[in-house]
């Protein structure tokens, strides 16, 4: 199983990195730090990109064992001029052997643009053995959204994440990873580098 995991990161990351990348890939990173106390279950959350006007203030709850699996979030996002509120629930579906499904809503507030409901569910593997440090990983995130103005519902697009991720302390995480998104058709509209920093306390 290791080494069939193996392959097949290193075949996905071969095919990200030569078949999809274009002049216009990774001219920018996504860099999220992230806070969380562990009693209470709340994380704070700050987004940033290098070489693009975006951020994101993110507050998030996870319940406890009375509730295990559900998560509640609030994003207010600054892009450029506009304003965005995001509200998001996540719910634990599954998860077995490193495999896992997640059911994830989201409402968005936004300006300049229709409001929407997204229904983007997230599944993927996550390695139950660490490399030389690393735990790699690869999500998949389809997004589909209904437009409250325009009355319609419809796939929108899909990101893919692969990565992996290193502790570096007993409370501090750094996961570097690889973003890419495609188009309803399936077709990559971008890709771009993501880097983490998870501190626990």
């Amino acid at each position: 199983m290791k080494i069939i995991f193996t392959a097949l990161m290193a075949s996905i990351l071969m095919f990200a990195s030569t078949s999809y990348a274009s002049a216009e890939d990774f001219d920018y990173t996504e860099i999220n730090t992230f806070v969380k106390h562990k009693d209470s279950g709340v994380t704070l959350g700050y987004r940033t990109y290098e070489n693009k006007d975006k951020t994101h203030f993110i507050f998030r709850k996870d319940f406890d064992e009375k509730y295990d699996g559900y998560r509640a979030e609030y994003r207010y996002v600054e892009n450029g001029n506009l304003h965005e509120h995001w509200l998001r629930v996540q719910i634990k579906a599954w998860s077995q052997g490193g495999y896992f499904y997640n059911h994830r809503f989201e409402h968005r507030d936004r300006e300049a643009k229709y409001d929407v409901l997204r229904y983007r569910p997230q599944f993927g593997f996550m390695s139950q053995t660490n490399y030389g440090g690393l735990v790699p990983f690869v999500v998949f995130e389809p997004h589909w959204q209904h437009s409250y103005k325009e009355k319609d519902t419809s796939y929108s697009h899909m990101q893919t994440f692969i990565g992996a991720e290193y502790r570096v302390l007993n409370n501090f995480k750094i996961v570097p990873q690889v973003e890419i998104d495609l188009d309803r058709n399936f077709k990559k509209e971008v890709a771009h580098f993501v880097v983490d920093f998870k501190f626990e306390f």
